[in-house]
């Protein structure tokens, strides 16, 4: 049905992309776990059974090597240290106070990700690092768009119920 080489040059860079910022921009685990996401793709190929798009199916693979790797070295998700930020990136507008603070918000929202149940946990990350279609989320995890938005909706208002319990000593 599908012959790897093809793939692997068609969504090499993208997987890298997504897997980039799945680990915070660490350059050298995003390769790793790539390539894992590759020999994973090659070992199940066979598997495939073409219920969704092939981009999808390689996505799912890539975010289950990234989640496993992080369930096999939980302290390898250090939420503490400051994401390396491209210059582009950057606001100059904004003070390194205001900066720091931000970068505090989404580290702690990472984390909140990661406390939650999986079915949010997975919608969230498809959502917010793939930057997938609430169907193509759907497709992936077997359930209607529908479905994946108002996971997505439930699960950014539990974060946020979270944080501002957090912020508030609760």
């Amino acid at each position: 049905m599908f012959e790897f080489q093809p793939l692997y040059l068609k969504y090499n860079k993208e997987i890298f992309l997504f897997l980039f910022k799945m680990t915070n921009y660490d350059y050298h685990l995003a390769e790793e776990l790539t390539q894992e996401t590759f020999y994973q793709l090659y070992l199940s190929l066979s598997r495939f059974k073409g219920n969704c798009d092939i981009k999808t199916w390689i996505c799912s693979i890539a975010k289950n090597v990234c989640l496993k790797y992080y369930r096999k070295n939980a302290n390898a998700m250090n939420l503490e240290h400051i994401d390396k930020v491209r210059c582009e990136q950057i606001d100059f507008s904004k003070t390194p106070l205001e900066l720091f603070e931000l970068q505090e918000s989404a580290e702690n929202i990472k984390s909140e990700i990661l406390r939650m149940k999986k079915k949010y946990r997975d919608v969230l990350c498809y959502r917010l690092y793939f930057d997938m279609s609430f169907r193509e989320i759907g497709q992936i995890m077997n359930i209607s768009e529908g479905s994946a938005k108002v996971l997505y909706h439930r699960g950014r208002n539990i974060i946020k119920t979270r944080l501002e319990g957090a912020e508030n000593g609760k």
